[in-house]
This record gives structure tokens, C-alpha cells and sequence, in this order.
């Protein structure tokens, strides 16, 4: 390398017809190049071992509060469906946070895969308290207490009750190794035969309601009597 008094000095060697010379680099590019090393030893400290959220964390947290909102929407229309359950395990963002709080909340009883533990498995087709995602999301929410599992609807939000639940709707048919013995009844998941009966529970409902006609009731306006 030169010694600072024979700048743009050619090296021998070459490239293809390409030399070089024997230049260092810029003050400014090598504070530069410290610089970063210093941020990334901090930055990895920070976002993977400290409290930092990383973006994709940040933006699953994000579309968490956003279903938080639409789901109370949904809870004050009435009950919710097994089409809103099936939509829910469509969305990514949904079955992360799912998964977050399924790992941070279920994996002591029913395993890291839902292959079951002290509570049953969740990969097979047995269920004890229903096998449809309506049934599931009903269980989370209310809980077994006779079995020790908690109401969990009096620790988690409406959004993450839904995601959570669809999250375990997607653990059926995994096969997961080491799973627990089958416990309950026989009940195999068919989407589409489902959301057909919804559909027509839904048609039924509407038939009844424009069969019964509009509240004969109400009088209609009063006028003063006039005697």
C-alpha cells in the first residue's frame, strides 16, 4: 500500500485488463463501516434477544387490534359463524397471532403441536365438546371447569379468541409425532357440508322472518277525537 505520498499508484497485477490502484479508502467510508458494525451488535441485541418488535411482529400486533375492532362489530351482530372462523384461517397475519397466543397460553396442556398433554389432542378427528371451529371457539371461550380449563374469554380480547381458535382448527389432520390417544367422539371436519347447512339455517331464518311479516301492531297515528 502507498504511504500516503504516492497516490494513484497502479498495481502490478490486472484483471481482464483491469488494474487498480493503491488507494485506502475514505476516512468517511471506514467511520462509516465501523459505525454500522457497532448499530447491527446493538440492533440484534435489541430485536431478537431484548423488547424490540420486529416489523413483521409489529404489523401482526397491528392487524390483531384491527380484528379486535371487527370482531366486537361481529359479536354485537350475533353469534359467530363457521364461515367468519374459515375466513380467519385464510389470513396470515390472523394465524400468527393465533399461533403467538397458542404457544404462550395452550402448549402446557395440549403440546407445542396439539398433539395433547394433560388436555387432549387437537390434530385428530375426536373431540369432547364439539369438533366444528364454532364448537372450538365456544370452548375457548367459555372454558371447561370441570376439566380445569379456563373461561379464557375473561383474560383475551374478542379478536384473539377468534384467532386462536382458528389457529387450533388448523392443527386438525397435522399428525404430529408422539400424539396423545384419540378421547371423545368421532366428528370429521367437511368445510363445505358445513357452510352448506349454515347457509341454509341462514336461508331458513330469513324465509320465517319475511314469512311473519311486518309488526301488525302499531296502531298507526293517532288523530284527536273530534266530538
Amino acid at each position: 500500500m502507498s504511504d500516503g505520498t504516492d497516490q494513484d499508484r497502479l498495481l502490478e497485477h490486472n484483471y481482464d485488463g483491469i488494474q487498480e490502484y493503491d488507494n485506502p479508502l475514505p476516512r468517511w467510508w471506514l467511520a462509516l463501516f465501523w459505525i454500522t458494525i457497532v448499530f447491527s451488535a446493538f440492533y440484534v441485541l435489541y430485536f431478537h434477544f431484548g423488547q424490540g418488535k420486529l416489523a413483521v411482529e409489529a404489523y401482526n400486533e397491528d392487524m390483531i387490534a384491527y380484528y379486535e375492532l371487527q370482531a366486537q362489530q361481529l359479536l354485537a351482530l350475533g353469534e359467530i359463524k363457521e364461515s367468519t372462523l374459515l375466513d380467519l384461517m385464510e389470513d396470515d397475519a390472523m394465524m400468527a397471532g393465533g399461533q403467538a397466543l397458542y404457544v404462550s397460553k395452550c402448549t402446557q396442556c395440549h403440546g407445542e403441536n396439539g398433539q395433547g398433554n394433560i388436555g387432549p389432542n387437537l390434530t385428530d378427528d375426536y373431540w369432547l365438546h364439539g369438533g366444528k371451529l364454532t364448537d372450538i371457539y365456544h370452548t375457548v371461550t367459555e372454558g371447561v371447569p370441570t376439566k380445569g380449563m379456563l373461561a379464557w374469554k375473561n383474560q383475551l380480547g374478542p379478536a384473539e379468541i377468534l384467532s386462536v381458535s382458528a389457529y387450533v382448527g388448523s392443527l386438525r389432520g397435522s399428525n404430529p409425532p408422539d400424539a396423545k390417544a384419540a378421547q371423545g367422539k368421532l366428528e370429521p371436519y367437511d368445510a363445505e357440508a358445513t357452510l352448506a347447512a349454515e347457509a341454509a339455517e341462514d336461508a331458513g331464518d330469513t324465509e320465517e322472518q319475511n314469512e311473519a311479516g311486518p309488526d301488525d301492531t302499531d296502531p298507526g297515528p293517532q288523530t284527536e277525537d273530534q266530538g
